[in-house]
This record gives structure tokens, C-alpha cells and sequence, in this order.
């Protein structure tokens, strides 16, 4: 490789790295605030480089939230290839009430509506917490879909779900509002749970919508390091400046 290419990839994610190192340091308890708004941010300005060079086939004119998304769900690890099916059930129940017309078919959404073995909760199920292993990822929600309703638009279905992912959810929940508004926002939560700091979090019940989700900043702290990583491997694997030309 280039050695002057290979100086800039470098200095990049170095640059990137010496951001992650200030998030890590700060004290947590005292300086949450601070330390989402610096999360976000650096993931959202790192999804932007991305899209506008090396994902820019990938992303075309994808709105914000969509490249987002797909940043995290290439560089983020599995855990952004996860969709929230209360979300899904909340946005199909919200189409009951909307005369828009609608890209997928009425059988789809009530297959929807009803995946993951959505049902009326018992009295016990009514106070149990809800857990990311209960969600499916897109991949199998669409093999799942297809298999019942094979005439179904697979890029119009994907697009649908790929809004109830959690990168979607993410971004419209932290991203937005921390930036925007100096918060997070009404569908999240900033309690420290049971392996909040390994993956998102619910704080709602198995079959609760909409749902309440959270992402700590320990959590996204990982996240954001192993998307620093795997965005350099593969710059360095294209043999490709991250940084948009000028």
C-alpha cells in the first residue's frame, strides 16, 4: 500500500481514537450528559465520512437516520442486525388509524403484528421485563415473512423493518435528541440494568408498546470502539482514504 495512503488512514482513526479516549475517561455519574453528546456525535459525524466516501454506493441519498443505521449495522457488530419487534407492533397497530397508502400488503402488517408470538399477556406476563433475546434479526424476520407472503417486495420490506432496527432506534432516541435538544429521548431510559453495559436494555414489559429502550454509554462506548476498529480494517482493506475527497 501507499505509504502516504497508509499515513492518512492512520492519522484518521487515530484522530477518532484520541475522541474515544476522552469519552472513556470522563466520570460517568458526574458528566453523563457530556459523555452521550460526545457519543453521539462522534458516531453520527463517523456514519456521514462514511457514507460520503466509502459507503457512498451502499448509502446513496439515504436520509441521516438510514445511514446511520447502516453504519452501525456494518461496523457495530450482530447486535445492529437486531430489530425491536415491539416496535414493529407498534408501528403496524399506528397504521390501524392512517389512510397513507402503505408499500406493503395488509396481510403482511398483520403478520407482523403478530410476529414473535405476540399475544394478549397473562397476569404474570404482565410483569415481566421484556429482553433484547426475545427480538429477531432482520434477516429472519424477512425468511419468515417471505416464507407466508412470497409476492411481498423483499427491498420494500426490508426498508420498512429497517426503521424498528436498533440503529434506527438509536439514532431517533439518542442521536437526535441529545444533539437537538440536550436529551434523550421518551422512548429510552438511563437506568443501569442487568447487562446494560454489554447491550441495549429494555425497561418495559414482554409485550409492552410502544417500547422503552435503552443504550448506555458504556455500552455505546464498545460500540464505538469496535466501529473505529472495523472501519479501519477496512479502509485499509480497500486500500481507501475515509475521508471524503474535498
Amino acid at each position: 500500500m501507499d505509504e502516504e495512503l497508509q499515513g492518512r488512514i492512520k492519522g484518521f482513526f487515530d484522530y477518532w481514537r484520541n475522541r474515544y479516549t476522552f469519552i472513556y475517561n470522563l466520570d460517568f455519574e458526574q458528566h453523563n450528559h457530556e459523555a452521550n453528546v460526545l457519543l453521539w456525535a462522534s458516531l453520527d459525524a463517523l456514519s456521514n465520512l462514511w457514507a460520503k466516501n466509502i459507503g457512498k454506493k451502499q448509502c446513496g441519498n439515504k436520509r441521516s437516520r438510514l445511514i446511520f443505521d447502516a453504519f452501525l449495522a456494518r461496523y457495530g457488530g450482530d447486535l445492529f442486525q437486531i430489530v425491536s419487534l415491539p416496535d414493529v407492533w407498534n408501528r403496524v397497530d399506528a397504521l390501524v388509524n392512517t389512510l397513507e397508502p402503505q408499500k406493503l400488503s395488509k396481510d403482511v402488517y398483520t403478520f407482523l403484528s403478530k410476529i414473535g408470538d405476540r399475544r394478549e399477556p397473562t397476569v404474570e406476563e404482565k410483569s415481566i421485563p421484556r429482553e433484547i433475546l426475545a427480538d429477531w434479526r432482520i434477516d429472519k424476520i424477512i425468511t419468515a415473512t417471505l416464507k407466508e407472503y412470497p409476492k411481498t417486495n423483499r427491498d420494500e420490506l426490508e426498508e420498512w423493518l429497517i426503521m424498528s432496527r436498533y440503529g434506527a432506534i438509536a439514532y431517533k432516541e439518542m442521536r437526535s435528541p441529545y444533539i437537538h435538544e440536550g436529551r434523550s429521548g421518551k422512548g429510552t431510559h438511563g437506568f443501569n440494568l442487568h447487562e446494560s453495559q454489554k447491550r441495549p436494555t429494555y425497561l418495559s414489559w414482554i409485550y409492552t408498546t410502544p417500547p422503552t429502550i435503552g443504550f448506555s454509554v458504556e455500552f455505546m462506548l464498545g460500540v464505538l470502539e469496535f466501529c473505529i476498529n472495523s472501519f479501519e480494517a477496512n479502509a485499509l482493506e480497500l486500500q481507501q482514504d475515509p475521508v471524503p475527497p474535498e
